[in-house]
């Protein structure tokens, strides 16, 4: 072992002499001096990125939670422009008396009030000012049974409620013809409101993909007690289809079908009270 103090050790570069290698020696330095630079610039950026991270999380941790806002309604109903007038609506049929058997077996009773609830329904939205007067709401009815009794409840029904319009929904049936399958309107000859409203029904129901041929019959060659006697008002009963078809009786108890039809009705008639009632 030497007994030489230790001192510091001074590393020596010999530099090149020739002066290619010395082009190439300051080449090499100014290369390595550049990629520590850049070694160094890639840490120092990864640095921030991982700072910068940091702080947003911070942040977001501790920022308040932000106030949720109502969306503002772009429309609003204007509830002025709408008439205040009252409809009666009639299911056809009910408690002692079921209507028609139809093919499938179904009561007619049970079909018209299904009818007249989403005709309803449909009329009430499309006009908020509108009352709706319905004869009968379920199966149980408030007159006695005697059909002659039961129609002029009916009637009496609108009277009281003093209404502007009268609509009763029932299906048609006929055993001796069981392949037809249109929909007819029973309305008074003079009675040129509900004659306007039932080809627009029509119109709406040949929109709506409902294509079946329809009839608009005059009560004075088939008489109706529920049209006939209700001069005072416009008044229309409702054959929605035939019952007797097989076919469309199963068409007529579908919900999809069901809301078209009353739904085309009640635009026929919101349309019409529109332009025509102040």
């Amino acid at each position: 072992m030497s007994n030489t103090p230790n001192k510091k050790v001074k590393r020596v570069t010999h530099k090149p002499t020739s002066r290619q290698q010395q082009i190439r020696y300051a080449k090499r330095k100014k290369s390595l001096r550049r990629r520590r630079i850049r070694n160094r610039l890639i840490v120092l950026g990864g640095f921030v990125l991982i700072l910068w991270a940091i702080i947003s999380l911070v942040v977001h941790l501790l920022a308040p939670a932000p106030t949720p806002t109502m969306k503002k309604t772009t429309t609003t109903t204007d509830k002025s422009k709408y008439p205040a007038v009252t409809v009666c609506v009639d299911p056809g049929h009910g408690g002692y008396d079921g209507g028609n058997i139809m093919a499938d077996g179904t009561s007619e009773k049970d079909v018209t009030l299904k009818y007249a609830k989403a005709f309803g329904k449909y009329l009430k939205e499309m006009n908020p000012n509108i009352k709706i007067v319905y004869t009968r709401t379920s199966d149980t009815v408030s007159w006695p049974e005697d059909e002659v009794e039961d129609l002029k409840e009916r009637v009496k029904i609108a009277d009281d409620a003093n209404a502007d319009y009268f609509i009763s929904f029932h299906v048609n049936s006929n055993e001796d013809d069981s392949s037809l399958n249109s929909y007819d309107f029973y309305v008074r000859g003079n009675d040129d409101a509900s004659i306007a409203i039932a080809k627009k029904i029509h119109q709406n129901l040949k929109k709506a993909g409902w294509n079946y041929d329809y009839l608009i019959q005059d009560v004075a060659t088939y008489p109706l007690y529920v049209i006939t006697e209700q001069k005072k008002r416009p008044s229309m009963l409702y054959e929605v289809g035939y019952g007797s078809n097989l076919a469309q009786a199963k068409a007529l108890q579908k919900k999809k079908n069901i809301n078209k039809i009353a739904k085309a009705a009640a635009k026929a008639y919101h349309d019409y009270i529109l332009n025509n009632n102040s």
